[in-house]
């Protein structure tokens, strides 16, 4: 049972982080107690990265509340490395980038996203099927 809640703690952050950009959002444009504030301006610089790693995200931490924990455990060992690399790679694009062909902080965190969630999802199909094709042999 604690095994099953520690494996629901992705999820549980990935959402909260997807509620602290809309709220934020909000607050910044319906709410004018958030206008010209810190949030107001954290929302292109850290709230979008952030929303849009977590939304590209949200579905492999969703399927990995339902697997063994041992596909769990070598998710974490990947996710250990990948994402302070997805954060060096955000954190290293412009915020806003106006050259002829703009790749911007936001743009940065979806590409970090999508390749952190395709390696994710490869790896959790490898380690699910590998230990049955182990036993038909």
């Amino acid at each position: 049972m604690k095994n099953k809640i520690i494996q629901f703690i992705p999820v549980v952050f990935a959402l909260l982080v997807i509620s602290f950009s809309n709220f934020s959002q909000w607050c910044s444009t319906y709410g004018h107690v958030c206008y010209r504030t810190v949030l107001d301006r954290m929302i292109p610089e850290i709230t979008y990265p952030l929303y849009f790693f977590s939304l590209f995200s949200l579905p492999i931490v969703i399927v990995l509340a339902f697997v063994p924990r041992e596909i769990f455990k070598s998710w974490l060992k990947l996710a250990a490395w990948a994402i302070p690399l997805a954060i060096i790679f955000i954190a290293s694009t412009p915020v806003i980038d106006t050259s002829l062909l703009p790749f911007s902080r936001s743009d940065a965190a979806r590409l970090a996203g999508g390749v952190f969630s395709a390696t994710s999802l490869v790896l959790i199909i490898w380690k699910y099927f590998s230990p049955r094709r182990a036993m038909n042999k």
